[in-house]
């Protein structure tokens, strides 16, 4: 039987870090301008021209570290994925060093696997060696590397495929002797990357909420509050132990405050959409920025709530249904994502 280290419920909390956004800087060109000093070119000679060392100075040490920052960020949330893959094949493969499928699981080979990209992995390697130094973080990145490495690798192969019966699921062996190890090696690094990832995060996203909310950008600060506090209600989930196996063994009274706290920020956010002098100060064109996100995550969390309340269990967790933490987190990863594309993508 193959240990579970956590629920479900903190991954998902891990997925919704969002990336800070620099207040009025594009993250995308800062990215794009310290590429080259950080992660392609070499260390310029000292004959180099001023002109040209003025030029990889113009990247700031504050710059750098939010580089730095994002890309840990962009990381954590595929090692989430990540962790989503594992879960899902493990699933449909037996949880033993010899391939074999679970009899009767219900499931294809390759159910709800997804594939990845390796640039990102292969710069945050080459990032943990450079300043400013993430004590807890650089270290992690540079002991997970192989195993995260083989993992992306391995499932964006079973991704891409849907002949694996072919010859007696001869590759799917192959994939399964990286695939077992590397996860039973890369799971509890991959927990302690997002615990310290989320830690540096909270701290970041409240002193940028604070600077919003003292700036006047309401939308801004309204829609990272938003997040923060449905952040709060997965929390306090985890910290229960509950999921949507144990949904009726949730104790409301901490997470009851927090929806009419929510309730409240959501409803602040749309009079500062509606307010075409707030979307002009914060030089945004489109109406309905967040096309009613918001108020679905509100209303999922409704639903749980009600379900809780109901004391009647979740009959299949894994489709994840309305009342369901699943679905509350769904909706939160939604509005997280929506949150990135309009402040900072």
């Amino acid at each position: 039987m193959r240990k579970v280290i956590i629920g479900t419920a903190l991954a998902s909390v891990c997925a919704a870090v969002l990336v800070v956004s620099g207040c009025s800087e594009n993250i995308n060109e800062l990215k794009e301008n310290a590429r080259a000093k950080a992660l392609s070119e070499p260390v310029m000679a000292a004959e180099e021209t001023e002109e040209e060392e003025t030029e990889e100075e113009s990247v700031s040490p504050e710059q750098m570290d939010l580089i730095k920052y994002n890309y840990y960020v962009e990381l954590n949330n595929e090692i989430v994925k990540l962790m989503d893959d594992i879960d899902y094949y493990y699933e449909v493969v037996e949880y033993d060093e010899e391939f074999a499928l679970i009899p009767d699981s219900g499931y294809t080979y390759g159910y709800r696997i997804r594939g990845f990209g390796k640039d990102l992995a292969d710069d945050c390697i080459q990032l943990a060696d450079m300043e400013p130094a993430y004590e807890t973080l650089d270290p992690l990145i540079k002991e997970m590397a192989e195993p995260l490495k083989e993992l992306m690798a391995a499932f964006s192969e079973v991704s891409r495929s849907n002949d694996y019966a072919a010859n007696q699921y001869q590759k799917a062996k192959e994939l399964h002797a990286v695939i077992y190890p590397a996860a039973d090696e890369f799971e509890p690094m991959g927990y302690e990357f997002i615990h310290a990832v989320s830690a540096v995060a909270d701290e970041r996203i409240a002193a940028e909420e604070e600077e919003m909310k003292a700036e006047g950008r309401l939308i801004a600060y309204n829609a990272s509050r938003g997040i923060s506090i449905a952040g709060q209600i997965m929390d306090e989930c985890t910290l229960q132990g509950v999921t949507d196996d144990n949904i009726t063994d949730l104790d409301l009274t901490k997470i009851k405050p927090l929806y009419e706290e929510l309730t409240l920020i959501v409803e602040d956010l749309n009079a500062a959409t509606a307010d075409s002098n707030q979307m002009m100060k914060e030089s945004m064109s489109n109406s309905k920025p967040f096309d009613q996100l918001y108020e679905r995550m509100l209303q999922a969390l409704e639903w749980m709530i009600k379900q809780v309340e109901s004391g009647k269990p979740i009959e299949d967790p894994g489709l994840e249904p309305l009342g369901s933490i699943a679905h509350f987190s769904n909706t939160l990863s939604d509005c997280v994502d929506r949150y990135n594309t309009v402040f900072v993508d």
